[in-house]
Formats: structure tokens, C-alpha cells, sequence
């Protein structure tokens, strides 16, 4: 009876023993956990909201299921998140990594100090694996905030046309923030704003902590703007943070010409091998100057097209030039109508030009008009006498 109530008792101690061993086992040991931060240590204005990124390791071969617990100092609020969801647990595969947000909020009417947030991770049995320290120390500090910045804050170009300018925005509030996006301008002109290079334009950015974005800013002046220099701000906006950035427009002129004959005729009669002259007159419409103008035609083969001048150095606005056109024809040119194509044009940044279509109507020699009309004599004379000498019989 006493041999038998050995081995029962053998039995339940060794049973006990394969419990705890296996309860063991399947707690994670130190070594197999680790709770880690790119920023253990950081600075903070006071009231200043703090987020950071936890990062919960794996280091076993086995999945860990562990329960996570947070305490802060009294009066502040700390949470740890991921994907809108206040985490409790968290199941690792082997080797795996979770990266889950740490929030922290700090009470009203802080004092000035050092304060430390502790993550700890329990396994099942609620022994505590492995434990992060983030010490927090507030003080008065000047976070950047917002900051806007550009490469080129000022732009040329002609009137009529918008500009676009390439900002850079960058959130170093230490908070994830939602950023209004606004803009002073002379009237009439508009601003838009769109995020890099798509075609969608926005007022608000939903930046994170330390994102840096950049904008396009396009700006539109208005269709009466005259030449010069014209400046426009443009404002970041998020709570108690704001920054602006100067830009500047400038708009050289329009530039725009008109090109006639001085009769307003598009048509002309031009002997053959005989030079006629069009009078054309150049006329400068728009608000710029018109540089370094030269002309060129286009028409039949073996005519002779000259300009005088064939250069003009500079065409004031509101004013006009006038340009001699020499055409010539072919002495052997066949009568008829013929187009020709005059073009004058501009170079440089704001080069433009302007074509003018002319009729020409190509006229025989004058020496066979002559000839012609002696033939038409002798043939009328030649029949008078042939009608004389058969009156007579």
C-alpha cells in the first residue's frame, strides 16, 4: 500500500514537473524580445503633443504572443496605436518585427523637467520580457515649425502666361499635422496650389511629423496686368505654426505685331523682268519692345525678293515701321496670278512673327504688247484695202 501510494506520489510530482517545464518553455525569455526607438531621449516644448514609432523584435524561432502596457508619469496620457487601434497584444512570427505609434500627451500647466514613458512587453504568464525607457525632457524650446522654401522665388516671362514655382514645404512641428495652404495677391490674379507634379489642386496637406512635400504653385495674373514686377505670398497655416515665402512674377510685356501694305491691298500687277514696289508697314501691337526683326518670303522660283531695310534693330510699342518690297519676275515669267509670302519675325526669349499672303498678277512685256497691237493694225489695214479693191469692180 505504501509502494503504491509512492508511485502516485512519484506520478504527481513528475506531472508538475512536465507542467512547469512546458510553462517554461513557452514563456519568452529576455533574450527573444526587444522593444526599440529611433529616439529614446527627446526634447519638447510644453503642452507640445509627442509621437513616435516603437519598434517590437522577434528574436526567436517561435511566435510570441505578448501583452503590452504603457505607464506614464501622473497626469499624462500615453497609447500605443497602429492603423487607428489601441494595441493591448501583439502576436510575432519568427524573426518578425511590428512597428506600432507611442502617442504621448502631456497634462496642462506642465513644469519644466525630465519625465520618463515606460513600454514594457509581459509574455503569457505576465513576466515582463523586455522594457523601453523614453525619457522626455521639456523645456522651452523653438521647434522650426513650418518651414517653406524655394530655388527660384522669382520668375520671368511675357504677359498672358501663367508661372510655376517649385516650394518645398517640410512639417518640424514634431506632430503629424493637417497644413492650410493660402496666398496674397495683387487683384484679380489667382493662385493654386497642387501636390508635385499631379494636376489636383489642394488648399489643405495632411503632413507627418518631419515630412517634407513639395508643392506647385501656379500663378495666373490677371489679363490687365501691365508690365513689371509683381509679388505674391504664399502662407503655410496649422494651429499656433504659420510660414510664409515671398515670390515675385515678373512680367516683361506682350508681345504681338501687326504686318499690312500701306494701302491695305493684298494684290499687285508686276511686269515680267520689271521690279514693283510694295510699300508694307509693321506695326507693333503689343506692350514689349520688338528686337532684332528681320523678313524672308516665300514664292515662285527665279523671283527676286528684296527688303529695305531686311534688318530693323528694335520696334517701340504703339509704333510702326514701314518696309520697301522689291518684286521681280522673271523676264520669262507666263502671265498670270502668283502667291507670295512675306514674313517678318523676331529673336530671342520672346521672339514672335507674322505672315502676310499677297496676289501677284504677272503682266506680259510691254515690247509684245506693242508688237501685238502693230499686228492688229496691218491685219485691220489689210482688210480695208481688200474691201477697197473689191468695191472698185
Amino acid at each position: 500500500m505504501r509502494s503504491w501510494k509512492r508511485i502516485s506520489l512519484a506520478a504527481v510530482s513528475l506531472l508538475a514537473m512536465v507542467l512547469f517545464l512546458n510553462v517554461y518553455l513557452a514563456a519568452a525569455s529576455p533574450e527573444e524580445v526587444r522593444i526599440t526607438t529611433s529616439f529614446p531621449r527627446i526634447e519638447v516644448n510644453p503642452g507640445q503633443n509627442i509621437q513616435l514609432s516603437v519598434n517590437l523584435s522577434n528574436l526567436s524561432s517561435e511566435y510570441q504572443t505578448l501583452s503590452l502596457e504603457v505607464s506614464a508619469p501622473e497626469g499624462w496620457q500615453a497609447t500605443l496605436k497602429s492603423g487607428g487601434y489601441l494595441v493591448k497584444m501583439v502576436t510575432l512570427g519568427p524573426f518578425d518585427n511590428q512597428p506600432i505609434s507611442l502617442t504621448i500627451t502631456q497634462p496642462t500647466g506642465v513644469n519644466l523637467g525630465t519625465y520618463t514613458v515606460v513600454v514594457k512587453a509581459l509574455d503569457g504568464s505576465g513576466n515582463v520580457v523586455d522594457s523601453l525607457n523614453i525619457i522626455i525632457d521639456v523645456a522651452e524650446v523653438s521647434p522650426l515649425g513650418l518651414t517653406l522654401s524655394t530655388t527660384s522665388p522669382s520668375i520671368e516671362g511675357p504677359a498672358g502666361k501663367s508661372f510655376q514655382f517649385s516650394v518645398d514645404l517640410v512639417n518640424e512641428t514634431g506632430e503629424e499635422r493637417d497644413i492650410d495652404l493660402s496666398y496674397l495677391a495683387p487683384t484679380n490674379w489667382t493662385v493654386t496650389f497642387s501636390p508635385g507634379y499631379e494636376s489636383t489642386l489642394i488648399r489643405a496637406i495632411h503632413m507627418k511629423a518631419g515630412e517634407r512635400k513639395t508643392l506647385r504653385i501656379t500663378v495666373t495674373p490677371a489679363s490687365t496686368a501691365d508690365a513689371g514686377e509683381y509679388s505674391i505670398t504664399v502662407l503655410a497655416t496649422s494651429g499656433a505654426y504659420s510660414q510664409s515665402l515671398d515670390l515675385k512674377a515678373i512680367i516683361t510685356g506682350t508681345y504681338t505685331m501687326d504686318l499690312s501694305t500701306s494701302d491695305g491691298l493684298l494684290n499687285l500687277n508686276a511686269p515680267q523682268g520689271e521690279a514693283t514696289i510694295v510699300t508694307l508697314v509693321v506695326s507693333n501691337t503689343g506692350s514689349g519692345t520688338l528686337e532684332k526683326m528681320s523678313f524672308r518670303s516665300s514664292g515662285p522660283s527665279g523671283w527676286e525678293i528684296k527688303f529695305d531695310p531686311d534688318k530693323i534693330d528694335a520696334v517701340l510699342p504703339g509704333t510702326t515701321v514701314q518696309v520697301a518690297v522689291s518684286i521681280k519676275p522673271p523676264a520669262d515669267a507666263i502671265p498670270g496670278d502668283y502667291g507670295l509670302r512675306i514674313t517678318a519675325s523676331t529673336s530671342g526669349t520672346n521672339s514672335v512673327s507674322k505672315t502676310l499672303e499677297l496676289r501677284v498678277t504677272v503682266l506680259g512685256s510691254m515690247v509684245w504688247g506693242l508688237v501685238g497691237l502693230v499686228i492688229i493694225i496691218v491685219v485691220v489695214l489689210g482688210l480695208v484695202f481688200i474691201f477697197w479693191r473689191l468695191g472698185r469692180r
